[in-house]
C-alpha cells in the first residue's frame, strides 16, 4: 500500500471513529437542539441505523462503542495484514482496538477541555453552538473534580487536574499496555504508520 493510500485510508477511518465516539457522549450530555450535535447525528445515522435505531442513549452508546471497536479491528486487520510479516493475533488486535478507542476518548476530552478553558477565559459569556457544544460535553467530566477541589481565590483548577489525569491515563495506555504487552514481537514494514 502506498503512503498516500495508507494516509487516506487511516484518515477516513479516524474521522468515522471520531464522529462515532463524539456521538456517544453528545447524545447523553449535549442538547439535541445544538447544531453541531445535529450534524454529528446526521453523519453517524447511516452507520448506526442498520444496527437498530434507538432513542435510548445507553443502547446507542453500547452500539456505537461496539461499532467503533469493530471498525478499528477491521482496519487494523487490513493494515497489519498488508504491511506486516508477523502481525498481532486476533485477541491482541481486538484488545488493541479497544485501547485505541479508549485513547481516542481521552484525546477528545483532552482537546475539548483545553478549548473549553480558552473559550471561558477569552469569551466568558459566549453562547454559540460550538461553545455550548464544548461546554456541555466537558462540564460532566469537570463537575466531579470541581466538587472535590477547593477554589483558591476564585480560580477553577479543575481543567488542569482533568488534563493531568487524562494525560496520565493516555501515557499508561500508549507506553505500557499497548507497546509492551499487545504489540510485542510484531514485524512490520511501516510500523509507525500503523500504530
Amino acid at each position: 500500500m502506498t503512503d498516500l493510500a495508507l494516509f487516506l485510508f487511516t484518515t477516513l477511518i479516524d474521522v468515522v471513529l471520531l464522529l462515532l465516539v463524539i456521538r456517544i457522549f453528545s447524545s447523553r450530555w449535549v442538547s439535541e437542539y445544538n447544531q453541531i450535535n445535529k450534524a454529528i447525528r446526521i453523519m453517524t445515522d447511516p452507520l448506526l441505523s442498520p444496527l437498530g435505531h434507538s432513542s435510548n442513549p445507553q443502547r446507542l452508546a453500547i452500539v456505537s462503542i461496539m461499532l467503533a471497536i469493530m471498525i478499528e479491528f477491521l482496519s487494523g486487520l487490513i493494515l497489519f495484514g498488508m504491511n506486516c510479516i508477523k502481525g498481532p493475533g486476533v485477541l491482541n488486535l481486538f484488545l488493541f482496538s479497544g485501547l485505541k478507542i479508549l485513547d481516542l476518548v481521552l484525546t477528545i476530552f483532552f482537546f475539548s477541555i483545553i478549548m473549553h478553558a480558552i473559550i471561558t477565559w477569552l469569551m466568558p459569556n459566549q453562547h454559540s453552538s460550538p461553545s455550548d457544544f464544548i461546554r456541555q460535553l466537558v462540564v460532566p467530566v469537570l463537575n466531579p473534580i470541581r466538587r472535590n477541589l477547593p477554589v483558591p481565590a476564585g480560580l477553577d483548577f479543575s481543567p488542569f487536574v482533568a488534563i493531568v489525569l487524562i494525560q496520565s491515563f493516555s501515557l499508561l495506555i500508549n507506553e505500557n499496555i499497548t507497546a509492551k504487552l499487545l504489540l510485542n514481537g510484531i514485524v512490520c514494514t511501516n510500523f509507525q504508520h500503523l500504530v
